[in-house]
Formats: C-alpha cells, sequence, structure tokens
C-alpha cells in the first residue's frame, strides 16, 4: 500500500518523504490491512507546521493530527498518536471480550447462589 503524502504552502523535504515511510513500516507488527495512507502537511501563518495523518483499515477510520514548529516534530507526533490509536483500537477487542466473560462469570456464581439457596 503505497502512502499518498501532500504538502501545502512548501516544498516536501526528501529525508522527511523517507521517514514517513520508515515510520508506516512500524505497523507491519500489528498485521493490519490499510485500504489507504494520507498524510497532509501544511505550514500556517506564524511558520506552525500542522500535520494530519488519515488512515482506513481493518480497523476502521482512524485519523491524528499535530502541530509544531518545525515539520519533523509535527510529524512525529501525529504519527505517536495515530500509533496510541491504533493499539487502542487493535486490544479493544480482547479487553471487551474479557470484561463480558468476567460479567457471565458473575451473573453465572449469582444464579448458582440463587438456586443453592432456594434448596
Amino acid at each position: 500500500m503505497s502512502i499518498k503524502i501532500t504538502a501545502r504552502g512548501f516544498e516536501l523535504p526528501d529525508y522527511l518523504e523517507q521517514h514517513i515511510k520508515e515510520a508506516f513500516f512500524k505497523f507491519d507488527k500489528f498485521k493490519i490491512a490499510f485500504q489507504s495512507k494520507d498524510v497532509f502537511m501544511k505550514l500556517e501563518e506564524g511558520r506552525n507546521f500542522t500535520v494530519e495523518i488519515a488512515t482506513k483499515s481493518n480497523l476502521g477510520k482512524i485519523d491524528a493530527s499535530g502541530e509544531a514548529k518545525e515539520l519533523i516534530d509535527a510529524f512525529n507526533e501525529a504519527f505517536d498518536r495515530l500509533e496510541r490509536q491504533i493499539i487502542k483500537h487493535k486490544e479493544k477487542p480482547q479487553a471487551h471480550l474479557s470484561e463480558k466473560a468476567q460479567k457471565e462469570k458473575e451473573h453465572l456464581i449469582k444464579e448458582e447462589d440463587e438456586t443453592l439457596a432456594k434448596l
């Protein structure tokens, strides 16, 4: 899957394009099937950079953004936020299942206690 990188208000340095591609290799360990990976960067007034990352995958649509005086810092901030969200989405089904299992266990114990109390 290719990464669509858009820069507005400045020219994208080659080293940053390589940095972005290397950063997305981190997600290979999560075995996520991405349909799209878009990185939007813009230079705003006051020399602030804003970076927005939008992804679509088997986990759903996940967006993250970052803002900083330096372009690479803005990207790293946005990427860190994206990574935290992906980890959260990846672990959420497991946490939900354990919560459901705990509630079911409590319900069964309660039913058993009620049944024993009737006897």
